[in-house]
């Protein structure tokens, strides 16, 4: 236990201390539980397009495999090439009891026609480029999950770490400081009292 002077004052002011760490603990767990309650409806979501993904990333690599052996790499890069296009993305930042999160959001879609036509490209390469851009759009979907749910595990795991330490260190050392100026308190009233006994007697 720290140096603690046994005085009114101090036990008054560890008093004190105690009601604003309990209540700091419970300001954060309601914090904890909402970020859990986030965190956790973004589960099913994460879950269902990260699996969606998998299934088309693995269909559009096997359908790329074939293009490549059928038609060619030259063929493949130059539709590729033809294709390319940039992908505006739109950011907003919500506050979620004080841990900042961005949502991203994205207007892409899988283009309707492409840079290359049915003569420069055959059926396969135009199959391969519908894949990828599905695959695409699922990536434009899940990443920004994907760091969201991180953003949030992180703050809960440090917002329990915060709990953790007022209710299994703090409190506990403030309650055992309490207990130690009340008893120091009480033994010096205790003293006080039988010397004024003490007094009364000598003077009877």
């Amino acid at each position: 236990m720290e140096q603690v002077s046994p005085t009114r004052s101090e036990l008054l002011s560890r008093r004190a201390q105690i009601r604003l760490a309990e209540l700091g603990a419970e300001l954060l767990r309601g914090k904890r539980e909402a970020l859990v309650r986030e965190f956790l409806a973004e589960i099913p979501r994460f879950v269902e397009t990260r699996e969606a993904f998998r299934k088309q990333l693995a269909a559009a690599k096997e359908s790329l495999m074939l293009s490549l052996a059928m038609d060619g790499p030259a063929a493949v890069a130059s539709a590729g090439f033809a294709s390319r296009r940039s992908i505006a993305l739109e950011s907003e930042e919500r506050n979620l009891w004080g841990t900042r999160v961005v949502e991203m959001r994205s207007a892409y879609a899988p283009l309707e026609e492409r840079g290359f036509t049915a003569a420069g490209a055959s059926a396969r390469i135009g199959e391969t480029a519908e894949r990828f851009e599905a695959v695409l759009e699922l990536i434009l979907r899940v990443a920004p999950l994907d760091r969201k749910l991180a953003k949030l595990a992180e703050e809960i795991r440090r917002t329990s770490r915060r709990v953790n330490a007022l209710e299994q260190r703090m409190l506990p050392s403030l309650a055992a400081q309490v207990r130690y100026i009340r008893g120091v308190l009480e033994q010096r009233e205790r003293e006080d009292i039988m010397r004024l006994k003490h007094l009364k007697k000598r003077r009877s």
